[in-house]
């Protein structure tokens, strides 16, 4: 069963309800979803290109072979404010045991401004600054309609988890990481 979601990642015309002012629903109107929006490989193996404020850029290839956490935060975000310091713990400790954590920015600060917010928060992992917020490539790319948005990979590229957090994005990585 197709959901919304990739409907609208497919780029498809899908009918709504709409609300009437006494909440009850109207005749179906028909919503054009734009046809320019990524569409990924599979549901399991997306595609997708960023680059991080460095210059760098990171793709399913790049990251071969690795345990991939994306998170789709932004400064702004009070959840995704309180994933940071586990975040942190993850990054120290499985970081060099093949963990890549690509964080995906949404605010629209400078990336000056940006930079200095991660030197003091004391983030070291790879940022991709998308201002753009949910309009940006790589949110459509991921169909990212909120914030916190996170994906899980495991070292062959597949998609493991979405919306991870707390102890159970704790247990997964380590599982990934520990699995050969």
């Amino acid at each position: 069963m197709m959901t919304i979601r990739m409907a609208i990642a497919a780029g498809l015309v899908i009918a709504l309800p709409t609300l009437t002012a006494h909440g009850t629903a109207s005749a179906r109107d028909s919503v054009v979803v734009s046809d320019s929006a990524p569409v990924p490989a599979s549901p399991t193996r997306p595609e997708w290109r960023a680059t991080d404020i460095d210059g760098r850029t990171w793709t399913p290839e790049t990251v071969r072979g690795q345990v991939v956490f994306v998170d789709f935060w932004a400064t702004w975000c009070a959840p995704c404010l309180d994933d940071l310091p586990r975040l942190k713990r993850l990054h120290a400790k499985y970081g060099s045991r093949g963990l890549t954590i690509i964080g995906v920015s949404l605010d629209r600060s400078s990336v000056r401004d940006f930079r200095s917010w991660l030197q003091r928060q004391g983030i070291g992992w790879p940022q991709v600054r998308e201002p753009g917020q949910f309009d940006a490539p790589l949110a459509r790319t991921f169909a990212v309609d909120a914030i916190p948005a996170s994906y899980l990979f495991d070292r062959r590229g597949r998609l493991h988890a979405t919306a991870l957090h707390g102890e159970a994005l704790e247990a997964r990585v380590a599982a990934l990481v520990e699995e050969r």
